[in-house]
């Protein structure tokens, strides 16, 4: 039987109640003003395998974007299974394979995923609306078959006017990577060249790119994640994934340990190398990933420094930014095959109404 459950009974709380400090070398901070986004907790749902048919609402008015996040923790695959527009349209379908009106594919039901996460709207296509949203979310195993799982729900609705400018927030992570810290970053050549192509990318579709925060990453997990585990094509099946969520379980923890709420920033690690069998530079905890929501085991993109950015070319290094480009492009939501040089219209739409890209007059 299909329960509803309404969700706005929920807490209510502004992003502000962010970035505040941690234990690892903080450098910075921040907050959204409260007047633009407004953060709705929905709670903790327990999911079994034969009762996954509840549906929840969250009210939209007025909005310039609403993004849905939902945290299965170490689950293998989190959906959102269904998501219903307030005119009835059915944006997102239940059928796995379909190409869903909110995106023009499969996302968010790609296989593999312990955070899943939607944004409205992702084109021009599937406007958003005002009014009632209602969403079911599913978990599965890797054969795709129904199985348990504890989910957070986050709403996170976005009013402020349509941008056509902005500003990106980023809190760097470095971990283990020759020659550069939160200290020297700023000061290297190398490290300026790379995050030049970021900054470069951005602002060719108006948004600025601002560097929130710089935190070390020391100690064991510095050690251990240095060269970090990633599961692309040249890896599966080499790298540890014992949650079969389609992400190197080195990756899982390495998202994890930035600080875990809902902040103003989007989180980039910078780790020292990737395992020997990758062929990329850079990869994307979700695509989208999940937003201003820190701490699952999907917030973040992980670059790397290929072992010590002052030994690689202006050409590498180049490069390096560039891979950064696109998968903070994929991070914010951009479908489909990303060039950083040539985003789609598309692309540009759901980038500006994330919610991490803020009014250039609201970052600080």
């Amino acid at each position: 039987m299909t329960m509803r459950g309404s969700v706005l009974v929920a807490a209510v709380m502004a992003v502000g109640l962010a970035a505040c400090g941690d234990s690892r070398g903080h450098h910075g901070g921040g907050s959204v003003p409260a007047t633009r986004i407004t953060v709705v907790d929905l709670g903790t749902v327990a999911l079994t395998a034969a009762n996954q048919g509840q549906t929840f609402d969250v009210v939209v008015n007025h909005a310039t974007s609403f993004t849905l996040v939902a945290d299965g923790g170490d689950a293998t695959d989190i959906d959102i299974e269904t998501l219903r527009a307030p005119s009835g349209a059915l944006v997102v379908t239940s059928a796995r394979g379909d190409a869903n009106p909110l995106t023009g594919t499969v996302s968010p039901q790609d296989v593999g995923g312990s955070v899943a996460t939607a944004i409205v709207p992702s084109r021009i296509a599937t406007p958003i609306e005002s009014g009632t949203y209602t969403f079911s979310i599913g978990s599965f195993n890797a054969a795709g078959t129904r199985v348990a799982a504890t989910v957070h729900l986050t709403a996170i609705i976005d009013r402020r006017p349509f941008p056509t400018t902005g500003t990106l927030r980023v809190r760097l992570f470095f971990v283990g990577a020759k020659g550069l810290d939160a200290a020297s970053a700023l000061d290297s050549p190398a490290f300026q060249t790379v995050f030049h192509e970021l900054t470069r990318t951005f602002n060719a579709i108006g948004i600025d790119v601002e560097i929130a925060d710089r935190t070390d990453i020391g100690g064991d997990a510095g050690l251990r994640l240095a060269v970090l585990d990633v599961l692309d094509s040249t890896t599966d099946r080499v790298v540890p994934d014992h949650n079969l969520n389609r992400q190197s379980d080195e990756m899982d923890e390495l998202f994890g340990l930035a600080p875990q709420g809902v902040g103003d920033t989007i989180n980039v690690f910078f780790v020292d190398e990737f395992v020997a069998q990758s062929g990329t530079d850079a990869v994307s905890g979700g695509q989208p990933g999940p937003s201003i929501v820190s701490g699952t085991a999907h917030s973040g993109i992980a670059v790397t420094t290929r072992g010590g950015l002052a030994d690689q070319s202006v050409t590498d290094l180049e490069a390096i930014g560039q891979a950064l480009a696109r998968e903070v492009a994929r991070y914010l939501g951009a479908q489909g095959t990303v060039d950083p040089e040539a985003f789609t219209t598309d692309q540009m739409l759901v980038i500006r109404v994330n919610p991490a890209v803020q009014d250039p007059d609201a970052a600080t």
